[in-house]
């Protein structure tokens, strides 16, 4: 199976267009977030929560409070070749592939409470960070992790497994969100 269509953004790669709700503090507060589109609401007490902050730290801060959308994915790798007895040898990899996606925002305010902020609107998806290298299938590759090269070509790659999570930062620290 060819990966290039599999390393799509973080965007396509979420999942279901469906919003997602994560309740994660008080029972007013709550986080909406469709992964498809990078868009939804925090809620100030979600922020407040994550970084143990009252009302004033949080109307302090809020303009240097920026979100992402962090996922993991691990994928099953074959690299296939031909032993020097004429048979085929070969060794699965595993390989991890790890996306920061930022998240565009902007402050929600209550303008009847002297510009007091309720959270923060989601609005689209920014830049991608992507950690690691997913290899192609029918690309060559090395066969195992001790770097002796088999002339060996990838015959498949498949995922096996993905975490994703809405996250907040502020000064160096960052928060799941859920």
């Amino acid at each position: 199976m060819h990966l290039r269509n599999k390393m799509m953004p973080a965007a396509v790669l979420a999942g279901a267009a469906a919003a997602v709700v994560l309740a994660t503090g008080p029972a007013l507060a709550a986080v909406t977030f469709d992964p498809a589109t990078g868009t939804g609401f925090v809620g100030k007490g979600d922020i407040q929560t994550a970084f143990s902050w009252n009302n004033k730290q949080l109307q302090s801060n809020a303009a240097g409070v920026s979100f992402s959308y962090d996922s993991t994915a691990q994928y099953s790798a074959v690299c296939e070749w031909i032993t020097g007895a004429g048979t085929k040898g070969q060794k699965t990899h595993t390989i991890t592939l790890k996306r920061q996606t930022g998240v565009s925002s902007s402050v929600a305010y209550d303008t009847r409470e002297r510009n007091q902020i309720t959270g923060f609107n989601l609005t689209d998806y920014a830049a991608t960070t992507t950690t690691g290298t997913l290899p192609e299938t029918g690309q060559p590759c090395v066969g195992n992790e001790e770097g002796i090269n088999h002339d060996g070509t990838w015959v498949s790659v498949d995922e096996t497994a993905r975490t994703s999570t809405l996250s907040v930062s502020h000064a160096g620290m960052t928060a799941p969100l859920g």
